[in-house]
């Protein structure tokens, strides 16, 4: 049986049509909350798809709330003696009740009462129309008939619960194409209801002899919810438990980048690195990242080239560079590269570096653990590790954890023409409802591909602006965003913009780290402070899972990254939008995997992590924007390959 409060992923398999139009099918399940390879697929069902029995003539109806023709009586419109429903705030109300419906599929428009039958009038949005032709009954179509249905069936019970299809009996297709329709829903038993549809002239197109609704409980929802992000991870910072006093570690500082000398290493556990406090002589939080980061670099380079250190590690201790719990201030916005350029250069030289992220106190201890990567708040060791997100909508209300983006608002897409952008335009329009979209890319219209990509999202019914902008430059950015129009105004900013220039820590150069911070940290750091001001509903940020696992030969990639996480940790304190999502690798066709070589791609393996496909990262996207949280890591580990590896695993893996 089907659990009341966890998700279960199932599968149903078509096979090919036999000599007699029959198809063999096969039904299969496991727990929503599987990884890749963890459990494998059990097949439930097994069995023969043959004809649906019925005539397929419309004169000829096996509903029982309908005699004769089933589109017939729906030539009379509205019917005779039907009383108008007032729909207004009707989705308003839906929501409320637990259903969320984006723009393309608020179709509802008309309501009327007769007895206890509904007849409802509902319209496909008009950008969908060019594609009414794929279909039976185009899917937003469909489901807008529902939408009378369990609206009235909800009012109806009053237990709060959420009530879905759960079986279709003797359904009919006799027309395709439609755009408009008109609906008759007459009950035929307990939470059981016969449909008929017409189009717009009372032409049948559909009927079903029945459909059985049945209450799902919020909770069940919410635990579906949880369970459908099985490649959706989230950092926890996990208090360590106390142990025996040892006494202050015995260290030597790192001053002004002078390391101390060799000879006095006696009895020294660690040297230790501050990189500089917040609110500094620069304010500017990315020109100190600039040189915090280059800081570091040069200071960990001659560390690790000089045999002499080689049996002391090098503590780098940053200051409220990191958020440990929910709604934490970043303050030290300028050491949060630190964190990935070290946890890259703790892949190339394990055992070597440790990072410590404190509160301002002088206290030393966490040298002394095990931890590779730790955080001290008021007097406790917290250590990072990656676990499974759990969905933060609450059990009781809808499942939506952000704001709606407003068809009326513009969305800014930086790297909009790159293989990334492009994908989450298309997105953002069909899954989204966006309409005005601005594309902006250092190449701009130049960007190969962009009248195919131009075409194809107008023809979803978007209106698109691209434009050439370096977006690491604050006074482009500022004239980017001066060509927004009034009368759709910014209400939503995805920035994927970003460079790779990989090389060891012992290869890379200040100029090297720069570049590739340039258009990730620059450029979030000026569509932060030109939009502070704006009501916007999202403000995402592509980053990377290196910079939380670190990799090696990333570590000005991973830099860039963890400032990106910081940043939107940083304005989820300040109360505006912000998520950052640590991607893992995609498929060779989109993202960081396009430009790789399968020597990288097989070292990514080796890691453990495999390709997220096109759809399967639109679905991450969408969930980790329902939990509302800063950061996020969509990434499809391989849990077998992470098992087998022998070398130790990732702080964040353990």
């Amino acid at each position: 049986p089907l659990p009341a409060d966890a998700a279960v992923r199932v599968q149903v398999a078509v096979g090919p049509p036999a000599a007699d139009g029959s198809r063999p099918f096969g039904v299969h399940a496991r727990p929503g909350h599987a990884a890749a390879d963890d459990e494998p697929w059990v097949r439930h069902v097994s069995g023969v798809l043959g004809g649906t029995g019925g005539s397929g003539d419309p004169g000829v109806s096996g509903n029982p709330g309908v005699s004769g023709n089933p589109g017939e009586e729906l030539r009379q419109w509205p019917p005779v003696g039907a009383v108008a429903e007032p729909l207004e705030g009707v989705y308003d109300r839906l929501a409320d009740l637990g259903y969320a419906y984006g723009p393309a599929f608020r179709g509802l428009t008309k309501l009327w009462r007769s007895g206890d039958d509904l007849f409802a009038e509902v319209r496909l949005p008009a950008e969908q129309h060019a594609h009414a032709d794929r279909f039976g009954v185009h899917p937003a179509l469909l489901d807008a008939v529902l939408h009378p249905l369990v609206l009235h069936a909800a009012d109806a019970a009053g237990d709060g619960a959420v009530r879905l299809p759960f079986a279709w009996t003797g359904a009919q297709l006799y027309a395709t194409g439609a755009t408009e329709l008109r609906v008759r829903i007459a009950p035929v038993g307990p939470d059981t209801f016969a449909l008929t549809l017409a189009d717009a002239t009372g032409a049948a197109v559909a009927a079903v002899e029945s459909l059985v609704l049945r209450a799902v409980p919020r909770s069940g929802l919410a635990g579906a919810a949880q369970g459908g992000g099985e490649h959706l991870y989230a950092v926890e910072w996990t208090a360590l438990p106390a142990s025996a006093p040892t006494g202050a570690a015995s260290v030597l500082e790192v001053r002004d980048g002078v390391l101390p000398d060799p000879g006095a290493l006696d009895g020294v556990a660690a040297l230790v690195l501050r990189t500089p406090a917040p609110g500094g002589a620069d304010d500017d939080p990315v020109r100190a990242a600039h040189r915090t980061a280059a800081h570091v670099l040069d200071v960990v380079q001659r560390f690790l080239a000089d045999e002499r250190y080689a049996d002391v590690r090098l503590a780098v201790v940053t200051r409220s560079a990191v958020a440990v719990r929910d709604g934490e201030e970043i303050t030290g916005l300028a050491g949060a590269p630190v964190w990935g350029l070290v946890r890259a250069v703790q892949a190339e030289h394990p055992g070597r570096l440790v990072l410590v992220d404190g509160d301002g106190s002088d206290d030393l201890s966490p040298l002394t653990a095990e931890e590779p990567q730790l955080a001290l708040r008021e007097g406790r060791l917290l250590a990072p590790r990656l676990v499974r997100a759990t969905a933060s909508a609450p059990a009781d209300g809808p499942l939506t954890g952000q704001a709606e983006l407003d068809p009326d608002g513009t969305v800014l897409i930086t790297g909009g023409t790159g293989g990334l952008g492009a994908l989450f335009a298309r997105h953002l329009v069909t899954r989204h409802g966006v309409r005005h979209l601005l594309l902006a890319s250092r190449s701009g219209e130049r960007a190969a591909g962009v009248p195919a990509l131009r075409s194809a999202l107008e023809e979803l019914g978007a209106k698109v602006t691209v434009a050439a902008c370096d977006v690491a430059d604050r006074d482009q950015v500022a004239a980017l965003l001066g060509t927004v129009p009034a009368d759709h105004p910014l209400t939503g900013v995805v920035h994927t913009a970003g460079l790779l220039d990989d090389a060891t820590v012992e290869a890379l150069t200040p100029e090297r780290l720069a570049a590739v911070l340039r258009p990730k940290a620059d450029a979030a750091w000026h569509l932060h402070e030109l939009t502070r001001g704006l009501d916007l509903s999202a403000f995402v940020l592509f980053s990377s899972v290196s910079g939380l696992t670190g990799t090696a030969g990333q570590a000005n990639y991973a830099a860039a990254n963890t400032f990106l996480d910081a940043l939107a940790a940083h304005r989820h304190a300040l109360g505006l939008a912000g998520t950052s999502l640590a991607w893992g690798l995609w498929d060779a066709t989109h993202g960081m995997g396009s430009t790789l070589g399968e020597a990288d791609l097989a070292r990514w393996r080796r890691a453990g992590i495999r390709p997220l496909t096109p759809e399967q990262g639109l679905a991450l996207f969408d969930r980790a924007l329902l939990d509302g949280q800063p950061l996020r890591a969509p990434v499809a580990f391989d849990l077998a390959a992470l098992r087998a590896r022998t070398e130790p695993p990732a702080a964040l893996l353990r």
